[in-house]
């Protein structure tokens, strides 16, 4: 377990450093108008001469139009150069403040300025206006006191007066662009600690290899919110508003995001500075605290030479930090500054006027889409050029989802990287024994639990006093029916357990190593950080009383209640703390008696004659066409996924409680057949085979007398016409909201009304099935699974093997298909919906063209030739 608490310190992995976006000498950028370049006035031409003598030196990289190559794009040449300058020389004549090209670039050296701090030097050629231009007049011009060129007797005196000052400049840049960073601070930056040897198949793994962009909500100085921003854009918005709070929870990434800011100020030639709140508790001036750490973190840091312009404090869990006010009062001296804190709306600053300027943002949990990035980039990585597998990816991408508690309700963990990457290494690096007598979720919490204590320093002979203490705290918590405590029911529960138990450590500093488990909020309120835990030892402590007569009473009322998220989620822990088979007799005990009017849809032609006779109306399916990728086809559908789970908030507790008796009814079958299914997942390799073929048989047929109610409900004829006129209603109505010319007749609104109605029912039909597969599918039980489907032998469960079979196993068998499709049992929509589920793992999954031209000769799938919106296509369209 120690070994696997050290794995889990991922946040102090970090980018190695890419040499090849450092610059080796600075960029001078010449801003001229032609006409002063000329035979007559060969301004340009003579200032090169002269200035060259400083780039054969390696002072300085020159760069103006000329060096634009045939053939290359001009406008965005110059435009790159011009934002990669190091140093800007406008080039003022009368010529050049009548050019609009001159004068842009103007414009954007000066925005520059004010951004990056890039010296801008104007260069006066001849005599003109320009000290009437304000912001020209305002910059230091050259030759010295801004005398013209061209008023010298001696032109050569007036280019070596510039090229001397350039120089200094230029040495001034050179300074910064080659001060390095301290070696030893180097491995703060870039050693990835003991996960950079946690990988598998790459000996060296750096945070570059797993970071992944994050989205952020931006609030402006009220705390109001703006709308979201990619963590990308950060430095823009540093260099835009000058001053950001950066907000996460703890294990969020904000360690991360400051590492990455670094590495993007450094290579815009700033000079970031990162201050724990460490280096700010100690006493002291902050500014001295800064150039303490300026010479720790570079080598021959020379403090006179680099303005405060260009340095960025970077300071870490600020709220931990006192006298907040009068260190942002010290940060007035640097243009820029990052402050990073637990949350922005507890700052706790008498002035509000000193954070006003501050732009602040707070980390998001990741998205679905963003969730499948850091998978695939952590089973991508290796050492040899080669892929990662989707079969690998789907697993731990499924993994992630099951243990941050996204498949039975709304997740009982945040979507942060450190919990994601954490679970993989978890499960990689134990490679849990199917014989272990855990459950491998309840395994991954419990080792969450552990790096927690093990990050306090907590010795392992006290562990046990903490998990003791935690298990009563939840236990107390459930029966008093309270999501929090306040003081005085802290207080109680304190005095009950030390009535109870003995605690050989101090109260105090039993809360404090417990902060990240245990909360303690402004409201003086405790509670769980992360239901998680809550869930977890409420299970460990119904675990130890199942003897009692209460005990298994309560947890006959748990199984019995499973539709209610809080429910699903302990009896999925119970089966981790607990291997007493009266947990699993009670589980299908409850599973037989729902829907329990309906018998299991089969799915044959008799059963299914009533839908059969509607086949006409159902679309066809069509392979992807070649044009159409896997990963277009999976970066749409986790868009849609994102945007599914940003439209639609999760519907509350109180609400389930309203549902009339056929919903809630529903939603108990769906989330018991869920937690049955993360039972024999979790529990592989612990259970009896005849107990997991049991549990997957009762999960299957849940979920298909569902089906059959479904069905029945579809033979009322009455209630049938009744939604086609509805359906033709609204199709009426949508023809009126648009102010369509040609509307159609009433007989083809009512075609296309049962066209629609079938293919919703055809739909919600195959969704069961797929919600089967999902729900009690897996890799481990594939031979249980093959065994359960060939004794139904009926087309639902040929249905289900095949699924699994495709989703877990990415195993799609052609021959055994095709002699699904002509068995005489199988309806016309047990083979539409086999021939879907074909059509979607083609689309998710690369197919040879031989392969693909072998499923729509055996199965009679045609390919689509052009890209349509979705896989399913009308009939004879």
């Amino acid at each position: 377990m120690d070994d696997l608490v050290e794995l889990l310190q991922i946040e102090e992995v970090i980018f190695e450093e890419d040499v090849s976006k450092q610059k080796m000498r600075p960029k001078l950028f010449i801003s001229y108008s032609h006409l002063d370049n000329t035979a007559e006035k060969p301004y340009i031409k003579e200032f090169h001469k002269y200035i060259v003598p400083l780039e054969s030196m390696g002072l300085i990289d020159i760069w103006y139009d000329r060096s634009v190559l045939a053939g290359e794009e001009y406008q965005s040449e110059i435009d790159y150069n011009l934002d990669d300058a190091d140093i800007i020389c406008l080039f003022i004549s009368a010529n050049s403040l009548s050019s609009e090209s001159c004068i842009g670039e103007k414009k954007k050296a000066l925005e520059l300025r004010k951004k990056r701090g890039v010296p801008v030097v104007p260069i006066i050629l001849s005599p003109c206006w320009w000290k009437d231009d304000g912001d020209i007049s305002k910059l230091l011009a050259l030759p010295t006191d801004g005398q013209p060129v061209s008023g010298f007797a001696e032109r050569e005196v007036a280019w070596q007066n510039i090229n001397d000052e350039l120089k200094k400049v230029a040495e001034k840049e050179l300074k910064i662009i080659q001060l390095k960073v301290d070696e030893k601070f180097k491995q703060f930056l870039n050693d990835a600690e003991l996960l950079k040897n946690a990988h598998p198949k790459k000996e060296n793994v750096a945070l570059k290899d797993v970071y992944i962009n994050t989205v952020l909500d931006e609030y402006d100085s009220l705390k109001e919110h703006k709308g979201t921003r990619n963590s990308d854009d950060l430095l823009t918005s540093l260099l835009n508003y000058e001053k950001i709070i950066i907000a996460g929870e703890e294990q969020s990434g904000k360690t991360t995001l400051c590492k990455r800011i670094f590495y993007d100020l450094r290579c815009l030639n700033f000079v970031p500075v990162y201050v724990s709140n460490k280096n700010v508790s100690s006493p002291g001036n902050l500014e001295n605290t800064i150039s303490k750490l300026l010479h720790e973190q570079y080598s021959d840091f020379d403090e006179v030479r680099i303005d405060a312009q260009r340095i960025v404090p970077i300071i870490d869990d600020f709220h931990r930090v006192k006298n907040k006010e009068r260190h942002i009062k010290s940060l007035r001296k640097y243009t820029y500054s990052v402050i990073v804190v637990d949350d922005i709306f507890s700052l706790n600053i008498k002035d509000e006027t000193l954070i006003s300027s501050f732009t602040t943002f707070r980390i998001k949990e990741l998205k679905p889409s963003q969730i499948s990035e850091l998978v695939k980039k952590w089973v991508g990585l290796t050492d040899k050029n080669v892929e990662g597998d989707y079969k690998d990816i789907d697993k731990k991408t499924d993994l992630i989802f099951t243990t941050l508690g996204r498949n039975i309700g709304k997740g009982i963990l945040p979507a942060y990287p450190f919990f994601i990457l954490s679970t993989i290494v978890t499960y990689e690096t134990f490679s849990l024994s199917l014989e272990q007598d855990i459950t491998s979720q309840g395994y991954c919490y419990q080792a969450f639990i552990y790096y927690y204590l093990r990050k306090r320093n907590v010795s392992n002979d006290e562990i046990d006093t903490y998990v003791n203490f935690l298990t009563e705290l939840a236990s107390y918590m459930y029966r008093e029916k309270q999501e929090e405590l306040n003081s005085n029911s802290f207080a109680t529960f304190m005095e009950f357990y030390l009535k109870k138990y003995y605690l050989p450590i101090e109260q105090e500093i039993l809360l404090i190593n417990l902060s990240e488990i245990v909360s303690h909020d402004s409201f003086n309120n405790y509670s769980f950080k992360y239901p998680c835990f809550y869930y977890f030892f409420v299970a460990k402590s119904l675990s130890e009383h199942l003897g009692d007569i209460n005990g298994m009473e309560e947890i006959r009322n748990i199984l019995n209640n499973l539709h209610v998220d809080e429910y699903a989620y302990i009896a999925v822990f119970l089966t981790h703390h607990s291997r007493n088979t009266k947990i699993f007799d009670e589980i299908e005990k409850i599973a037989l008696s729902l829907f329990d009017k309906y018998n299991p849809a089969t799915l044959i032609k008799g059963e299914m004659k009533f839908f059969d006779e509607q086949a006409h109306n159902i679309v066809d399916v069509a392979l992807p066409p070649a044009n159409v990728t896997p990963e277009m086809e999976r970066a749409k559908r986790l868009k849609d996924r994102d945007e599914f789970e940003q439209s639609h908030l999760d519907i509350s507790q109180e609400q389930h409680l309203d549902e009339d008796t056929f919903a809630q009814d529903l939603r108990k079958a769906v989330k018991t057949v869920e937690v049955m299914g993360c039972i024999i997942r979790n529990r592989a390799g612990s259970l009896e085979k005849v107990r997991i073929r049991n549990i997957l048989m009762n999960g299957m047929n849940v979920h298909l007398r569902v089906l059959s109610s479904f069905f029945e409900l579809l033979k009322s004829e009455t209630e049938l016409e009744e939604i086609v006129d509805y359906i033709s209603n609204r199709l009426s109505h949508l023809e009126e909201r648009k102010g369509q010319n040609q509307k159609l007749s009433e007989g083809k609104k009512r075609k296309l009304a049962k066209i629609i109605f079938w293919n919703s029912n055809f739909l919600i039909m195959y969704g069961i099935i797929y919600k089967i597969v999902r729900s009690l599918g897996s890799d481990k039980l594939t031979e249980i699974t093959i065994d359960v489907c060939d004794e139904i032998s009926n087309p639902a469960s040929f249905l289900i093997m095949h699924g699994i079979l495709m989703e877990y196993s990415k195993n799609l068998q052609v021959k055994e298909l095709e002699k699904g499709l002509h068995r005489s049992d199988f309806s016309k929509v047990a083979k539409n919906a086999l021939k879907l589920m074909v059509v979607n793992h083609c689309s998710l999954h690369a197919v040879s063209y031989r392969d693909k031209k072998r499923i729509a000769d055996r199965l009679d799938i045609p390919e689509c030739l052009e890209v349509r919106p979705n896989i399913l296509l009308p009939k004879n369209s």
